[in-house]
């Protein structure tokens, strides 16, 4: 049997760095929160995880809620895992967001963003474990 890890991972990708950081720290009680600084070089990190994390997300501030790079990975990680979940506050255009994105208005606290976090992640999992064990029903 394999090891299951249900602490979800959290990544943020905001311009403000010192937001980021608060965020990350706030966020330790429930998730493992890092830093998206730069795609182009945290694209290997992000997506190493998103095959071996079942619960992963993609926090988005407005600011970067347009970044082409951004969105195309959050794509490419929905299609690879199926428990991938992007929350984006602010977004201009949140259908270019991938399916079951959450989108949060632009003045939420971040007291809101990370209870919505923690209650969707915790939904996540009653779902994955419900599924995991249906599957595992299925191949006896």
């Amino acid at each position: 049997m394999t090891p299951f890890q249900s602490t979800p991972s959290i990544w943020i990708a905001f311009r403000n760095q010192d937001v980021a950081s608060t965020l990350v720290e706030r966020m330790q009680p429930f998730a493992h929160g890092k830093k998206l600084q730069d795609v182009t070089v945290d694209l290997l990190k992000f997506m190493g995880e998103v095959s071996r994390y079942h619960l992963i997300w993609l926090l988005v501030d407005h600011d970067s809620s347009s970044d082409e790079e951004l969105i195309t990975m959050a794509k490419k990680a929905h299609e690879q895992n199926e428990f991938f979940r992007c929350a984006v506050v602010g977004a201009e255009t949140p259908e270019i967001w991938p399916a079951g994105t959450i989108h949060m208005d632009s003045n939420s606290l971040s007291t809101a963003i990370l209870d919505r976090l923690r209650n969707e992640s915790q939904a996540l999992r009653i779902t994955n474990s419900r599924i995991r064990h249906m599957r595992r029903l299925q191949n006896r």
